[in-house]
């Protein structure tokens, strides 16, 4: 993906397409789109629609993708900055770059009139063959999975190291929106919906690694030796920098956590370890 801020204009329309994908975008962006054989709704929330689309240019060449469209709500928020889908491509990018398993951008693009945003897409890759990380929640159909629930959560926090390393936050640490599926044996994991990430201070850091990891136990609400082991493992990935007083003080953080200062919300955050008896026996 040849894809950089510059590319993007504030005034008017615009849209961006990787070369072999070019005529596929302008029919795309033809006619409003309508479920069929090739093409399925996939998401539908707040007005913003994802779809799934199978597609062949001129030359033969087969594209199974995704479409994300995002309305114009709040459009002054937006006057002279991105759109959440160019955030969303740029993320991307940036993920490539450090080596963090993520979709592959194919267009994006604003739908601008007199700077007013009115509309955004953005086109990936559909990663095949892959499921999010809801099914290993607690009521996840594949909850008592337990070794491949450990090795998926142990493999996101390695990729949350990197990420952290680097002074990126990434704000929506989701099992939703961490897709994985197993190649062989071995488990692979892919970052996707990342509109909301972005580079931090280093003396916002600390906070940044809060939210994240918080974000992502609260969902999975792992064991309570489970939650050790996983913090342990995160802190042991770091490579440049980590959590101030380490593993107890994250722990002990994680327990107070409060997503606003005044707020008296409790989280759970992990459940007893004899949940783990139950699921080994």
């Amino acid at each position: 993906m040849s894809f950089t801020a510059d590319k993007q204009r504030f005034f008017s329309s615009w849209q961006y397409s990787e070369p072999e994908f070019s005529e596929i975008l302008s029919l795309l962006r033809s006619a409003p789109l309508k479920e069929d054989a090739d093409t399925t709704l996939i998401n539908h929330s707040s007005g913003k629609m994802v779809w799934r689309l199978n597609r062949k240019n001129s030359d033969g060449l087969s594209f199974d993708f995704a479409c994300k469209i995002n309305p114009g709500k709040a459009p002054w928020r937006f006057i002279l900055r991105p759109s959440l889908a160019v955030r969303e491509a740029l993320n991307y990018v940036v993920f490539k770059e450090l080596g963090v398993p993520a979709a592959d951008v194919l267009a994006v693009g604003d739908v601008r009139k007199f700077f007013i945003l009115k509309e955004s897409f953005i086109v990936t890759e559909f990663v095949s063959g892959t499921r999010d990380g809801r099914v290993f929640m607690p009521q996840g159909e594949m909850r008592s999975e337990h070794a491949l629930r450990r090795s998926y959560c142990m493999l996101n926090f390695e990729l949350l190291a990197k990420i952290h390393d680097n002074a990126v936050f990434h704000k929506a640490f989701h099992p939703r929106n961490l897709l994985w599926r197993v190649d062989g044996d071995v488990l692979k994991v892919f970052l996707i919906d990342v509109a909301r990430c972005r580079k931090v201070r280093r003396n916002q850091l600390k906070r940044s690694v809060l939210v994240d990891i918080h974000t992502f136990i609260r969902d999975i609400q792992p064991t309570a030796s489970e939650l050790d082991e996983l913090l342990e493992h995160y802190l042991n990935c770091r490579r440049n920098g980590t959590y101030p007083g380490g593993k107890e003080a994250l722990k002990s953080d994680l327990f107070n956590f409060k997503r606003r200062l005044f707020s008296r919300k409790r989280y759970v955050i992990c459940t007893p370890d004899t949940d783990k008896i139950v699921e080994d026996s």
